[in-house]
């Protein structure tokens, strides 16, 4: 009889430290970031936005490549028609190296302020996109939301990408 108390003891305190640690379970979840950054009207915005500043310092880039073409072609002419000097010459193609050279780095520097045109614009969407993410996991009390393609391996799980998307009142 006093082992049959204490083995229902110990089943009973079994029971209970199994469902203690199922109750103290992480839920982890993954979204689909491709299926929801693109959508974000403030994605396709700064997307526009991004496009038109390259645009614009693509055209700056090209007027100064045009400068370089023709004096190029004028020094080449001139130099065809034996109007240059040696000295002359030397001259010409110091400053062709020069314009070159400050094309690279006007190239350079057109690149990078793309990029933080890119950042600046792209920062508030991923502030709420966070925020989204933050609200759909405490409302279903996520420990970890994941993206997918981060992911080595996943079988199943809670695809939470369609909560994140009603979060920003994205239609799908």
């Amino acid at each position: 009889m006093k082992n049959a108390v204490n083995l229902m003891s110990v089943i009973t305190f079994l029971a209970l430290f199994s469902f203690v640690t199922i109750s103290n379970a992480q839920k982890i979840a993954y979204i689909v970031s491709e299926e929801i950054v693109p959508e974000m009207p403030a994605y396709k915005k700064a997307k526009s936005e991004v496009e038109a500043y390259g645009k614009q310092l693509q055209k700056i880039l090209e007027g100064k490549q045009l400068e370089a073409q023709q004096y190029y072609e004028e020094v080449m002419k001139k130099g065809q028609e034996g109007m240059l000097t040696p000295k002359q010459e030397q001259e010409a193609q110091a400053k062709l190296q020069q314009l070159q050279a400050d094309l690279q780095k006007e190239a350079a520097e057109s690149d990078q302020k793309l990029a933080k045109k890119e950042g600046e614009l792209t920062k508030p969407l991923y502030e709420e996109l966070d925020a989204a993410l933050k609200k759909v996991a405490k409302e279903n009390q996520y420990s970890y939301i994941l993206d997918k393609k981060f992911l080595l391996y996943s079988d199943g799980g809670i695809d939470a990408t369609a909560k994140v998307k009603t979060a920003l009142n994205i239609s799908w």
